[in-house]
């Protein structure tokens, strides 16, 4: 999916994953509740350079709820400032493995918010249809 499309779908993605988060939806053999925190504090830095002061500093999927209220109230900013991000071909961001354009950074974090959107739809029509569980792990019975 192009980097506008994805800009596009953003606060929908938002929507979706921070929905089913709220509703219960079964996620416990998915690595979410580690990669979620991970993938929104990256996109806190990214935003950040842009002038922004968004800290998330809540584990799992409390880290997710957290960056929804914070973008939620300022929603409107934040996607101009994505919007510069996209059409600036020569940021960059420094990151402990090196240098990166701010662009590449972006739409990937966008990337996996659209990517973790379609899996939790996916995820949840599985469940609603109820097919077979594709795990049995004795821990996940309790």
């Amino acid at each position: 999916m192009e980097a506008a499309a994805l800009y596009e779908r953003f606060e929908n993605n938002l929507d979706i994953i921070f929905g089913y988060i709220k509703k219960g939806l079964d996620v416990r053999t998915t690595p979410y509740h580690i990669t979620m925190p991970l993938e929104v504090n990256l996109l806190c830095d990214v935003l950040n350079h842009k002038g922004f002061d968004f800290t998330v500093t809540k584990d799992g999927f409390d880290a997710l709820s957290e960056f929804h209220d914070l973008f939620m109230k300022d929603s409107k900013r934040v996607y101009e400032a994505m919007h510069q991000i996209l059409e600036d071909k020569r940021a960059y961001l420094r990151t402990p493995e090196g240098t990166v354009l701010l662009k590449e950074q972006l739409i990937r974090r966008l990337e996996y918010f659209n990517e973790i959107a379609h899996s939790m739809e996916v995820i949840a029509r599985l469940q609603q249809l109820g097919s077979p569980l594709q795990y049995n792990y004795p821990f996940l019975n309790k």
